[in-house]
C-alpha cells in the first residue's frame, strides 16, 4: 500500500511532463465511464475500492463563435479558418462501495486543467487557461443476473448515472466567455446503460453500452447526447506474463489487454442553433497494462494501470474536428 501511494504521484508526474499532444471535453470522451475505475463492476458485498487516474488529451475543431456574436446561419460555424485547440489534463478520483449484495455505488470526482488556443483567421492566436473542480458524477450499478452468488464468472448489470453541475460554467476567462473553457457544463445530466462480464480460463471479457442525455447549461450551451459501446479483453496475470516474454513477468503478475471503443454523439446546441463542428462517430483502440503492487492473487492488492486511447481515424466526425491520443495512468486500491 505504501509503495502504491508513493508510485501514484511519480507516475502522474511522468504523464504530466509528456509532450502535450495528445480530446478534450469530458462529456464526449469515449470508453466505458467506470470500467477502468472499478476494473470490473461485480464486487462482493462490503467491498470498497478507490481508483485515482491522471490523463491528458487534445482536440482541434472549428472555433465556436463568441458569446456576443449573434446567429447568422441555421448552424453556428467558424468564420474563415478560425479554429481552437483544446488541451485538457484531468485527475479523477473514483470511489466504489458495495453496501448491499448486487448493488455498487460509484462517485467520480474530477479536477481539470484546460488550455485553449484560439487561432483567428488573419490574426494572432490567443491562449486561455482554467483549472479547478469539474462536474461530479454518481453511478449506481445493479447486477441483474449472475451465474453464482460468490465470485461470479458471468454476469449482466444495469447502470444509472447522474451528473451534478459542481464545476464553474459561466466564468469569463481573460474576457473570453467560451463554454469549452469552463470546468463544468452547468447542467444536470443523466444516463442509462448495460454491461456484462465473462471470465475465461486465461482472460476476461467485459462489454458495455451506455446512453447519456445532456441538458442545456452555462452560456445557453448544450452538449449533444452520447451513445457509447465498448468491448474489453483482459488477459490473466500468468498468461499475459508468458506471452510477453517469460517467467519473470508472469511472477510479477503483469497483465494486459485492449479495449475497442465506439462513440456516437449528436451535435452540440449553442443559443438554439447547432454547432456544426461537433458530434459524429469515432472508433478507438485502447491498449492497457496493469501491474499489481503486492500479491496479485489478492484481489485487494493495489494495481497500477497504464493505458493509451488511439483514434482510428477522424472521418466520421462532423465539420472541422480532429481528436488525438489520450494517455492515462492510474492506481487502484481495494479494501
Amino acid at each position: 500500500m505504501r509503495i502504491a501511494a508513493a508510485a501514484a504521484p511519480f507516475l502522474a508526474l511522468i504523464l504530466w511532463t509528456l509532450p502535450f499532444d495528445g480530446h478534450a471535453c469530458s462529456v464526449c470522451q469515449p470508453g466505458d465511464p467506470i470500467f477502468s475505475g472499478e476494473g470490473a463492476s461485480a464486487q462482493t458485498q462490503g467491498s470498497f475500492t478507490v481508483y485515482l487516474e491522471a490523463s491528458q488529451s487534445w482536440k482541434q475543431s472549428g472555433a465556436l463563435p463568441h458569446h456576443d456574436e449573434g446567429p447568422h446561419h441555421d448552424e453556428h460555424e467558424a468564420s474563415g479558418d478560425d479554429s481552437e485547440e483544446n488541451y485538457t489534463r484531468e485527475t479523477v478520483l473514483f470511489a466504489s462501495w458495495t453496501p448491499l449484495d448486487r448493488l455498487t455505488l460509484t462517485a467520480r470526482v474530477p479536477y481539470r486543467w484546460i488550455l485553449i488556443k484560439e487561432q483567428p483567421f488573419a490574426a494572432r492566436s490567443q491562449t486561455f487557461r482554467n483549472y479547478g473542480l469539474g462536474d461530479v458524477s454518481m453511478f449506481a450499478t445493479v447486477q441483474i443476473w449472475r451465474n453464482r452468488p460468490i465470485l461470479p464468472s458471468n454476469w449482466i448489470e444495469g447502470r444509472l448515472m447522474l451528473k451534478a453541475p459542481t464545476g464553474t460554467d459561466e466564468d469569463a476567462i481573460d474576457g473570453e466567455r467560451d463554454p469549452h473553457l469552463q470546468l463544468g457544463t452547468g447542467s444536470w445530466d443523466w444516463g442509462l446503460g448495460l454491461a456484462s462480464g465473462h471470465k475465461l480460463e486465461r482472460a476476461s471479457i467485459n462489454a458495455s453500452v451506455f446512453y447519456r442525455v445532456n441538458s442545456e447549461g452555462g452560456f445557453d450551451y448544450e452538449y449533444g447526447d452520447v451513445f457509447l459501446a465498448n468491448l474489453a479483453v483482459t488477459s490473466d496475470a500468468q498468461h499475459a506474463g508468458g506471452l510477453l516474454g517469460g517467467e519473470l513477468l508472469a511472477n510479477l503478475g503483469l497483465r494486459g489487454g485492449a479495449e475497442f471503443n465506439f462513440r456516437l454523439a449528436e451535435k452540440d446546441d449553442f443559443r438554439g442553433q447547432r454547432y456544426r463542428h461537433s458530434g459524429g462517430t469515432i472508433f478507438y483502440l485502447s491498449p492497457f497494462v496493469e501491474l499489481p503492487v503486492g500479491e496479485f492473487e489478492n484481489e485487494n492488492s493495489p494495481w497500477i494501470r497504464l493505458s493509451a486511447r488511439l483514434p482510428l481515424g477522424n472521418g466520421g466526425l462532423n465539420g472541422q474536428q480532429r481528436e488525438g491520443y489520450v494517455f492515462s495512468v492510474g492506481v487502484r486500491l481495494g479494501f
